[in-house]
């Protein structure tokens, strides 16, 4: 079966199939420039697709006048594990023997926090390293095909959650900024410092958060913890103000929820983004951007992040 037939919650029973099925349909709407900013991302050094031109070949017997090559051809195998502390000894060795060429290569797929020992010198990464590279590349892409990418990626992140694959900690202990939409959040964090979106939507760890509005970044505010996920906000009386107020049609879904302390004022920073066509465009697709503290409070434009 081709890996386009395939829908990214598969027709596979087994969960490992059902996520490996995703992933690669996501490297297959990316295309060559995604799975290179994966692969150097997981320092796998892919051959290079550019075109060589030779005049005068040098070789044996005759020497013809020129040559075009292109090296372009790899093989890239992957191994996913949706539980920890499962790299088996035996599948492995038999996976290694794929390893014939010089441009194959072996990458294992785990959840584990540390790359397990038996995996040796084999490529390793785990499902938070994956979604959050995948994240990292929408930050900067502008592909055609990049609302397809989006829309992929965060259904994969679903996946992943639904899957227990992504658990880790909030790491406050950094100068990390996110950078999200906020023509209607930054004024809820405004008035009742908290920024409540969409329920298990991932991000990278970070301390602050800031707004995109009106085609500027103007403030930026410190998270007090990790955020929560889960929050049914009318069974929370923190929120009963909130709610009065600013969303009184609050049926009960679920929400993830920063709790913001601190905020400053920062820039103006000016959106100065443009497309692939040199026309503006929007900083953020839909996707946190990031970028660091000191950065934003010299910034002027957002070309600067």
């Amino acid at each position: 079966m081709k890996i386009e037939d395939i829908s990214i919650f598969g027709e596979y029973k087994q969960a490992e199939n059902r996520v490996t099925a995703a992933f690669l349909q996501i490297c297959k709407v990316g295309g060559e420039d995604f799975i290179r900013f994966l692969t150097n991302q997981l320092n796998i050094q892919l051959p290079s697709s550019e075109i060589e031109i030779q005049s005068q070949v040098k070789g044996t017997g005759t020497v013809p006048d020129g040559l075009l090559e292109s090296n372009f051809s790899f093989k890239l195998y992957v191994e996913s594990k949706i539980k920890p502390n499962t790299v088996n000894a035996t599948q492995l060795a038999g996976h290694q023997k794929q390893i014939v060429n010089s441009n194959d290569f072996l990458l294992y797929l785990t959840p584990d926090d540390n790359k397990p020992a038996i995996l040796g010198t084999t490529y390793w990464a785990n499902w938070l390293q994956i979604i959050n590279t995948f994240n990292d590349y929408l930050q900067t892409s502008q592909s055609d095909n990049k609302q397809l990418l989006e829309f992929l990626v965060e259904h994969f992140n679903t996946l992943l959650d639904n899957l227990n694959l992504l658990g880790y900690t909030w790491d406050l202990n950094n100068d990390n900024v996110i950078i999200v939409a906020g023509s209607w959040a930054e004024g809820v964090a405004l008035n009742y410092n908290y920024y409540i979106c969409q329920n298990k939507r991932s991000f990278k760890a970070a301390r602050y958060l800031a707004f995109y509005n009106n085609n500027q970044i103007r403030h930026v505010f410190e998270i007090s913890k990790a955020p929560e996920d889960d929050i049914n906000l009318s069974l929370r009386p923190e929120f009963a103000t909130y709610l009065t107020q600013a969303e009184p049609g609050y049926s009960g879904e679920l929400r993830k929820v920063f709790t913001l302390i601190n905020a400053q004022n920062v820039g103006p920073v000016i959106n100065d983004n443009i497309d692939k066509n040199g026309n503006p465009c929007p900083y953020t697709y839909g996707q946190p951007r990031y970028t660091k503290l000191p950065t934003l409070q010299t910034a002027t434009r957002t070309s600067q992040l």
